[in-house]
């Protein structure tokens, strides 16, 4: 089912600061009280330098700091499930984004309409906001991800070093041949000490469309000090070119003004994602109403039906624009957000359902099908902005911007994928996770596989087989057909 919308998304009436009274962060920004908004900021601990994170208990440590801050600047207690960064684009208030941002604000979380303070600020047109955010999500999605990188690595090297074949094919009950037309692949994966490598041909797929590529990906936990290559790179060998080239290189560095430009002369924004928050595991039965079970290699699993998830696709467009012609329509190519739990994609519909404990185990594929913005190699540095006055007298209620015009579409979908459960697999799912969390950052169809393993499986199963619809009459399938336990050297 689909549904469109032609509207000025959140209230434009006055936002009024009684509301948000019990969150001394959002009342300080809807008052406008800047100086009240820096002291508790300033009070709040500091993250370290993530190129100096080394150790597990390092990382570990910086991620207490981490919760301790969201604690308090990401809060979502009211109406409208807004952190104070949505109040602050809301307001078109620099410096509330700045000082949020750049205490370690979430940028990616959502307001319960669906959108982040990034699109948000881009769809009401708040420049000066927008390019703040721009910055500090760059920059926010290259540290969280330095500072996860050593429990990456010593979950890695606890783990037995093993050699792995997962397989992806195509299949239909309907549509004959299928598995022999539609391409399919064998992703190889070795595992050894702290480094990893993945051999694959399939680079991704959306419904039947695949794209190939003949490539491995290395990723260097321990590193090469011979080459000069530090702990955690991840390499990609391009096969076909004969290239390779370092997959973060130039991710610390800041957006340069073209990168800038590109993205704020940007229309649209869009929202694709999987809500597993209310899956339920539902055994299948044959015809003997008995559990069904089938043998996936030399593995025996029984076979589920994972119901209630729902698959959505929403835009959003100003309408009546300049820019408002035909062929402008784009989206908005956002970095990486990772979630603090699961470590991938997070794409929150509150209109779903909601968890008593607020817990997020929504997981998205928004990074998917994103047009990059090029970034040089020599990047320049964005001009600073003019700083509003701190002492801008709070009001009784604070008048918010009024956006322009924008146009809503959803599209949500019910799915029914399948999952193939073992109990004798040599890894745990926990095990996995690191491993798809490193290829998810290159490898679309590991992310689509790693969005529904966030599922709450029986305790002590593994998924060996997963099945994916992609359209209503084909799937793709995902088998575990190898595992062999590699001797130490």
């Amino acid at each position: 089912m689909s549904k469109s919308s032609t509207a000025t998304t959140m209230s434009t009436s006055a936002i009024k600061p009684e509301v948000y009274k019990h969150s001394p962060v959002h009342y300080a920004v809807a008052l406008g009280d800047h100086t009240t908004l820096s002291r508790i900021v300033s009070s709040l601990p500091r993250l370290a330098d993530p190129t100096q994170i080394h150790t597990e208990s390092d990382s570990l440590a910086q991620e207490r700091v981490s919760d301790q801050i969201s604690a308090v600047l990401d809060r979502r207690d009211n109406p409208h499930r807004e952190t104070p960064l949505h109040l602050a684009v809301r307001l078109n208030d620099v410096f509330a984004a700045r000082t949020l941002a750049g205490s370690g604000a979430d940028i990616s979380l959502q307001n319960a309409a669906g959108w982040n303070a990034l699109q948000e600020a881009m769809c009401r047109r708040c420049s000066d906001v927008a390019v703040v955010l721009l910055q500090y999500q760059h920059r926010a999605a290259w540290s969280k991800w330095r500072r996860r990188l050593p429990r990456l690595i010593a979950v890695l090297r606890r783990m037995r070093d093993f050699y792995m074949e997962i397989s992806f094919h195509f299949e239909s009950s309907i549509v004959p041949f299928v598995g022999k037309i539609a391409p399919s692949d064998t992703y190889k994966i070795w595992k050894r000490d702290g480094n990893l490598r993945a051999d694959t041909s399939l680079a991704g797929f959306d419904g039947m469309k695949v794209q190939r590529a003949d490539q491995s990906f290395l990723f260097l936990g321990d590193g090469e000090p011979s080459l000069d290559i530090p702990s955690g790179s991840l390499l990609v060998l391009n096969h076909d070119d004969r290239r390779i080239f370092d997959a973060f290189e130039n991710a610390e560095a800041p957006l340069g003004d073209s990168d800038i430009a590109g993205f704020c002369a940007q229309t649209s924004v869009y929202r694709p994602g999987m809500d597993v928050t209310n899956a339920e595991l539902v055994g299948r039965t044959n015809w003997r109403r008995q559990e069904k079970t089938e043998s996936v290699g030399e593995w025996k699993a029984r076979v589920y039906e994972v119901h209630n998830v729902l698959f959505s696709y929403r835009s959003r467009k100003i309408v009546n624009g300049d820019s408002d012609i035909a062929g402008s329509e784009q989206v908005l190519p956002l970095e990486l957000e990772e979630d603090a739990e699961e470590g991938f994609l997070v794409a929150e519909n509150p209109q779903f359902a909601f968890s008593s404990d607020n817990r997020r185990r929504h997981s998205s594929f928004v990074g998917e099908d994103r047009d990059f913005v090029p970034m040089s190699r020599k990047s320049v540095d964005v001009p600073s902005l003019a700083m509003p006055d701190r002492r801008k007298p709070p009001s009784a209620a604070a008048t918010a911007v009024v956006p322009p015009q924008t146009k809503e579409k959803e599209y949500v979908k019910s799915l029914r994928p399948s999952i193939w459960l073992t109990e004798q697999f040599p890894l745990k799912k926990e095990e996995l996770l690191p491993l798809l969390d490193i290829l998810a950052n290159k490898v679309k169809a590991v992310r689509r596989m790693r969005e529904l393993l966030t599922t709450k499986f029986p305790p002590a199963t593994f998924p060996v087989k997963v099945a994916i619809p992609v359209v209503p009459t084909v799937r793709v399938v995902i088998t575990f057909t190898k595992f062999v336990e590699l001797q130490s050297t």
